[in-house]
């Protein structure tokens, strides 16, 4: 995307993400950011993105539906090295949350069609390039906690909720094998609103963290629509004397599309999903 469209594309998104902070804003934080901790998280993540996509053509008589296509078809059927990074400012648990994640998918694998896919016929051979940049702002509020004991040792519960915004751009870019005939999709929003829930137990120097959040049909324009999931689970191990964290997870996130690529409608059920590797050290 060149500098012009990302400056177009922040300007649509001012509104609806002051809108959305200043919400969040709204909600009691002093218990919270009263002391708050800052915790930085880099992670290096192997993710693949899966699902079906249909893109009409054009054969000089006005756009025709077609046959949906598999991600596969276009040699998507495998995972890529991406990288991301978290910033959470508050008591550790809840609080001010920020996600950046770039994916790269490559592929030198083919495929072949079954139907016309925009530019490409019925029978190319193709390969598919992607490149997913996301970013995620919000907040959430304890709501509940308690504590126990698991084989002499202190087990504690802590329930949050809240909400943030999240922003997605994805680029398809696929050809025939021979490179004579290209299509290229942009699949991007103006925003959409996840209300969400984080649960954690931790055990002596074990957590687990589960985050769920849904877009029910909350987004603010553009191309991802309908009812957005997103759900990540994280096991990690502090290192108290460091105020070290290292940690594995796994997430899944459901990203049903419709618009258009010029005058040809598309219409895509994606989903994006790999594991995490990485540590999280406190300032």
């Amino acid at each position: 995307m060149d500098n012009d469209a990302r400056v177009r594309t922040l300007a649509r998104m001012r509104a609806p993400l002051l809108i959305t902070v200043g919400a969040l804003a709204a909600c009691n934080t002093n218990q919270v950011l009263g002391e708050p901790r800052i915790l930085v998280s880099p992670y290096y993540a192997i993710n693949e993105l899966r699902g079906d996509i249909s893109l009409q053509n054009d054969p000089g008589t006005g756009p025709e539906d077609n046959a949906t296509q598999s991600l596969r078809t276009f040699g998507q059927n495998h995972a890529d090295d991406d990288w991301g990074i978290r910033a959470d400012i508050g008591d550790g648990f809840a609080g001010i949350r920020f996600d950046w994640l770039a994916m790269d998918g490559n592929t030198s694998r083919h495929g072949n069609l079954d139907d016309d896919w925009g530019a490409l016929l019925d029978g190319d051979r193709v390969r598919m390039a992607t490149r997913l940049d996301e970013y995620r702002l919000g907040y959430v509020h304890p709501l509940w906690n308690a504590a126990t004991e698991y084989r002499g040792q202190p087990l504690r519960l802590d329930v949050a909720a809240g909400a943030y915004i999240a922003h997605r751009n994805l680029q398809l870019r696929a050809r025939t094998e021979d490179g004579l005939r290209q299509q290229s999709l942009e699949l991007t929003d103006h925003g959409a609103v996840y209300p969400a829930v984080r649960l954690r137990a931790a055990w002596r120097e074990l957590r687990c963290d589960l985050d769920y959040g849904i877009s029910p049909a909350l987004q603010f324009g553009g191309d991802f629509d309908g009812v957005l999931q997103d759900v990540e689970l994280r096991l990690g191990w502090t290192f108290t004397r460091q105020d070290v964290t290292v940690f594995g997870g796994w997430r899944r996130s459901e990203l049903p599309a419709d618009g258009h690529a010029g005058a040809l409608g598309f219409d895509a059920d994606l989903v994006l999903q790999g594991f995490q590797l990485g540590m999280s050290v406190v300032f």
